[in-house]
């Protein structure tokens, strides 16, 4: 299995938590190919084993839309609306959460293409690998990972892998947590995937949706391909009976990987009464010890 770690950071975070969440990995994960992507002129001077990559090169598409749309308040998550400027979605009226008419990160479709630029990169520039990794740089490779782990973790017969939080029973019903998500390039759609969900922007096709965030646009995604493609997804968060709202670190990722969610940056640690339920993970001595 050959594989590969992608991430990205803004500027002034490096030496917070994504330089830790990088070399994180490259001591813990086996046989570790990571990438990382930076914003001019901030590339650290990091002297290991990483491939860099200048994030506005990365998709030219998306930074003409980030371009495009960086002096529009409500393209950047904001409430003032400019003449001939982009609408939140009418829909919001009667589907919106409690969140609708406050500026919210839910909106900034700006800042979180960012993100997309990485991972339409890293899928189209990637074909001698099994799988591409997308991981956040506010997480933290606490031991090692088996690679029979990794191989569980990225089946040969799915198009990705991500934590869900879709569970009819539970009521449940919101976009997954994005923090990790292994995309399958062997998979003979993973390439329209991504031009599509390129598309979302350089339609403009994403301010028709409830919400412009990337985790949202991939939920959009997948049930897109769901429908039309009956594509397989390997959900290892709800699907899989896992509780608790922090469902990255109450997975099975939660064995190897903490994700500093919200104020979780500031102690650069998930809680221990986040883990919920979860006896496997917490006789894990990391999460012992909090």
């Amino acid at each position: 299995m050959r594989y590969k770690v992608i991430t990205t950071f803004k500027p002034g975070d490096w030496d917070k938590y994504a330089k830790r969440m990088v070399q994180s990995v490259l001591d813990n994960w086996p046989n570790a190919d990571v990438t990382v992507y930076y914003q001019q002129p901030h590339m650290p001077d990091f002297n290991q084993n990483v491939t860099w990559v200048d994030i506005d090169e990365a998709n030219l598409n998306l930074h003409k839309f980030r371009e495009k749309y960086k002096s529009d308040p409500v393209a950047m998550g904001k409430l003032n609306e400019i003449p001939k400027g982009v609408r939140r979605s009418p829909k919001l009226a009667t589907e919106g959460g409690r969140d609708a008419f406050k500026e919210s990160y839910l909106w900034n479709a700006v800042k979180f293409s960012y993100k997309v630029s990485c991972i339409t990169h890293a899928i189209r520039n990637s074909h001698d690998y099994d799988y591409v990794i997308w991981l956040d740089d506010d997480t933290y490779t606490f031991r090692d990972i088996p690679i029979e782990f990794l191989k569980d973790l990225c089946p040969t017969d799915s198009l990705v892998t991500y934590c869900g939080r879709e569970n009819k029973k539970r009521g449940s019903n919101k976009y997954p947590e994005c923090g990790l998500v292994a995309y399958n390039i062997k998979n003979t759609l993973v390439q329209n995937f991504v031009n599509d969900w390129e598309n979302l922007y350089t339609s403009a096709e994403i301010f028709d949706l409830l919400e412009w965030h990337d985790s949202y646009l991939f939920w959009h995604m997948t049930k897109k391909y769901k429908e039309k493609h009956n594509i397989k997804v390997n959900d290892i968060g709800y699907a899989k009976g896992v509780m608790g709202h922090h469902v990255f670190v109450n997975s099975e990722l939660g064995l190897y990987i903490d994700h500093f969610k919200g104020d979780r940056k500031g102690t650069k640690s998930s809680r221990a009464d986040d883990i919920r339920k979860s006896p496997n993970i917490a006789k894990v001595d990391y999460w012992k010890d909090k």
